[in-house]
């Protein structure tokens, strides 16, 4: 993995750049307008390896320390997830009526932003049918379908569907078997193209260009595109390779997280270590990777998070998750003995304060007594944690209303 590593520290270095030459600046520039794209380029390669694109596959089982296809998963949620491939013609879209369990269905080009999230906040879960369009398509609206019109030819549908513990999983299949996804016309797509996990530079390059020939380039990206195409990029990677800089990559909330615009930093951040994030009024991710006193968490040690008597302000779920830190920066799921993953309002058997909090501990190893109710199991050395709150009311997105800082105990 070191030479996606020295990718990922050329594109991310953080702070301002130091009497850097030109060339090497600009190449920075074109490495973080890249990178996303060809994350992209790599998960659809994976996906496509084992299902055609504009075909629907549906994960049956909640993630786990085994899970390993997208970085950061969530445990609170079934996925399926397709590839579709817009320039053979629509592709519909039919979603069931679930209006008493979350769902979504987000839609995003090949430079991760959600162009569109079908599903419980916008459609109050009454399902419908959607012909998913590309960008330069014209026409009559098929089988009556309401249109979505995609920003790329090349798109990745993720759907997530809530699991309210385990009892709920074989009706949360059920509901998945609800989602539908079949091309208008008889083609299921057009042939996968390679993208490893650790390319050289030319390879990089070579996927990027690929994936971006494959549509027109959206506005909002095409006036930047057209001048870094005339960057020098690959004499001046070479510049940038031939360094190790150090970094260490920060990932907390931000408001443009699932729809970035032009900030292709923050961006390629996500494409890191949270691929596919939901924008924040779908879902608010609160990174931690230090405790209250600013150091940095540690398996060895013991940690509180104390959730008020009201909980959070929304009108989903929360869930609090732990990751380990891959060397490349990605955050993946643990191995512990009490098979748990993560934390959350749908938790069974959560002890609660005399005041209705709920004192969440976080360590290596189990507490004893009734405290192990509330246990989150941490690994060995470093690690980071993830706060989801789904359909966040609006003082926490504003915020007005913050989580309150992880505590570490004697």
């Amino acid at each position: 993995m070191r030479r996606l590593l020295l990718l990922v520290l050329a594109l991310l270095v953080s702070g301002p750049v130091r009497a850097e030459s030109a060339d090497v600046a600009l190449t920075r520039e074109a490495f973080q307008f890249g990178f996303p794209v060809y994350e992209m380029a790599r998960t659809r390669s994976a996906a496509t390896s084992l299902l055609p694109t504009n075909m629907l596959g549906h994960r049956r089982t909640l993630s786990d320390a085994s899970s390993r296809w997208v970085t950061t998963p969530n445990n609170d949620t079934l996925y399926s997830s397709a590839w579709l491939d817009l320039r053979a013609g629509p592709v519909l879209l039919t979603m069931p009526p679930l209006p008493n369990r979350y769902h979504s269905a987000a839609m995003m080009d090949v430079f991760t932003d959600n162009f569109t999230i079908l599903g419980t906040r916008n459609q109050a879960g009454k399902g419908g049918r959607y012909a998913i369009v590309g960008p330069d398509w014209t026409g009559s609206p098929p089988n009556d379908a309401t249109v979505v019109k995609a920003r790329t030819n090349d798109v990745w549908l993720l759907i997530r569907t809530l699991v309210d513990g385990p009892a709920d999983l074989e009706a949360a299949r059920t509901a998945q078997d609800g989602f539908k996804l079949a091309p208008v016309s008889s083609s299921t797509g057009t042939a996968t193209f390679a993208a490893p996990p650790t390319p050289d530079v030319a390879t990089f390059i070579n996927v990027v260009g690929e994936m971006l020939g494959r549509s027109s380039i959206p506005e909002v990206h095409r006036a930047r595109f057209a001048r870094l195409a005339a960057s020098g990029l690959v004499a001046g990677a070479r510049k940038v390779l031939g360094r190790d800089p150090l970094l260490r990559v920060c990932l907390r909330h931000r408001a443009n997280v699932g729809d970035f615009g032009q900030d292709d930093r923050t961006r390629a951040l996500i494409a890191l270590g949270g691929l596919a994030a939901l924008p924040p009024a779908e879902a608010m991710y609160m990174t931690g990777k230090t405790d209250s006193a600013g150091q940095a968490f540690d398996g060895s040690k013991t940690y509180r998070l104390r959730i008020p008597p009201k909980g959070l302000p929304l009108r989903g779920f929360w869930s609090l998750s732990m990751y380990q830190v891959e060397p490349d920066g990605r955050l993946f799921f643990v191995d512990n003995p009490a098979n748990r993953f993560a934390i959350g309002d749908r938790t069974a058997g959560l002890q609660k304060n005399g005041d209705g909090s709920l004192d969440i501990l976080i360590s290596r190893t189990a507490p004893t007594g009734s405290a192990g109710s509330n246990w989150l199991p941490a690994p060995a050395g470093q690690f980071r944690l993830i706060m989801r709150a789904y359909l966040p009311k609006p003082e926490l997105l504003n915020g007005k209303w913050r989580l309150p800082a992880i505590e570490q105990l004697p």
